[in-house]
């Protein structure tokens, strides 16, 4: 008989413990709602200067496919848009520490990622490269990504990004140098501190543009990247009208001008 008392108040105890979890899990949605509809009047977006074309910072003002994309969003909920800027090892602390409320920086969605922030529907696919530098035969006779697998080769690639992850899973017997700042990925390769540098497709053919004669690039094997803007794992009314407005953004057209303007 005291046995079956136990059992009856232990099962009490786990249902007024399940009660709680459930009302706390749910007071922390309806905060969360309430802090995002709050965020939507004036909010901040973190995003990683000279990734070009996707953001940057010239002549005293920001510019790129995602700062273009957040103007007609911040537009879309008519409020006020701030961009701060962080590099992109820093970037993902900084929105959960409340630094700024979404990220907009050509970041790639990843299962890993997925357990700290809370993605958008994708708004573009890309792939990873190698760019180089023309006169280089080392690197321009490589006939496979494989082939960069190489004691002999130094690979340049920007910190805490899925190209560096790609070297480090991939080109563990390579030289792998790590940069803070997309600029310095570039100089490297320029200045052949470097033989090659691991580079998101579409920053490598503006790269190649833009010093022209002077650089070519080849596939890696990892050509399917999605990229999202992110917000806190709370904040799903932010990220929910970030998919609304991105829907109509497309239907719209906006979407298709602002790709011709910036990879046309």
């Amino acid at each position: 008989m005291k046995g079956t008392n136990m059992a009856i108040k232990l099962l009490k105890l786990a249902s007024c413990l399940l009660f709680l979890h459930f009302g706390l899990a749910q007071a922390e949605e309806q905060l969360s709602e309430k802090d995002s509809k709050k965020n939507i009047a004036s909010f901040k977006v973190c995003t990683t200067g000279g990734f070009i074309p996707f953001s940057s910072y010239s002549n005293g003002g920001w510019e790129g496919f995602d700062i273009d994309m957040m103007k007609d969003f911040s537009s879309y909920l008519k409020s006020k848009l701030e961009i701060i800027n962080y590099n992109i090892d820093g970037i993902i602390p900084a929105l959960n520490t409340k630094k700024c409320d979404m990220i907009a920086a050509g970041l790639t969605i990843t299962e890993e990622r997925k357990k700290s922030i809370l993605f958008s529907d994708p708004y573009f696919t890309s792939g990873i490269v190698y760019l180089f530098k023309k006169n280089n035969t080392l690197i321009s006779e490589i006939k496979s990504p494989e082939d960069l697998n190489n004691p002999k080769i130094k690979v340049g690639v920007k910190l805490g990004t899925t190209n560096d992850f790609y070297a480090a899973k991939n080109l563990n017997k390579s030289i792998i140098l790590k940069f803070n700042e997309y600029g310095d990925v570039i100089n490297a390769v320029r200045n052949n501190k470097v033989d090659t540098i691991i580079i998101d497709l579409s920053y490598g053919v503006s790269i190649e543009k833009k010093f022209p004669g002077v650089f070519d690039y080849k596939n890696t094997d990892s050509n399917n990247e999605h990229f999202g803007v992110a917000g806190r794992i709370k904040d799903k009314v932010l990220i929910k009208k970030f998919n609304e407005f991105l829907k109509q953004w497309k239907s719209s057209g906006k979407y298709d001008q602002t790709f011709k303007k910036y990879f046309n």
